[in-house]
């Protein structure tokens, strides 16, 4: 709390030096700030395309989760059938039964763990370019008005609401991006992990 305050004592006194009639802009100084924040959070929350890129993915869990759960089923019916064949089996026969029941039970596993970290790699990997987008219409807004500092909220301890460009850079980036495409890249689940 003290680091922010301090940070925006610094920048309000910056822009107040700056600013001073004393102290003209000579010809190797940085321009005076102008300042705007911008709440990247809720534009995030609030994006269109953000929206479209968790409605795919919550439908993509889905799917995978009821395919997982179906091979999971049929595992275990799978298992109970050999529990009751257990009396007229062999030993071996049951050990090697078994034993290929249980290497199809860790495949699976593995595979749901691999369908998982693809989802959050595809979110991870989606959300970073719907903010590159962002931050280049915000870029392009801050330009047009004039401002040459653009600040986070998360950055700013207080504001007034005249700074915030937070709505205005919304509208943008829903403009530009309203939804985006999840074709994520599944790995082939018969093919071993880490290859």
């Amino acid at each position: 709390m003290r680091m922010r305050l301090l940070t925006a004592a610094i920048v309000f006194l910056a822009g107040s030096f700056l600013a001073a009639p004393g102290y003209a802009q000579d010809a190797g100084k940085p321009p005076a700030p102008s300042i705007a924040i911008v709440d990247v959070e809720k534009i995030l929350r609030e994006s269109l395309a953000v929206q479209s890129a968790r409605t795919q993915i919550d439908e993509i869990a889905s799917n995978l989760q009821k395919e997982i759960a179906s091979e999971e089923e049929k595992l275990r019916s799978e298992e109970q059938q050999l529990q009751q064949q257990r009396a007229i089996l062999t030993p071996e026969v049951y050990a090697e039964r078994r034993q290929g029941l249980q290497g199809r039970a860790a495949s699976l596993q593995q595979r749901a763990r691999s369908l998982r970290q693809t989802l959050d790699r595809g979110m991870a990997e989606t959300m970073q370019s719907i903010q590159l987008v962002l931050f280049e219409e915000v870029g392009k807004l801050a330009e047009e008005m004039g401002v040459n500092l653009v600040l986070p909220r998360t950055q700013i301890v207080v504001a007034f609401d005249s700074f915030d460009i937070s709505e205005a850079s919304l509208k943008r980036l829903n403009g530009r991006l309203s939804e985006v495409d999840m074709s994520l890249d599944r790995e082939d689940p018969n093919k071993p992990a880490g290859r």
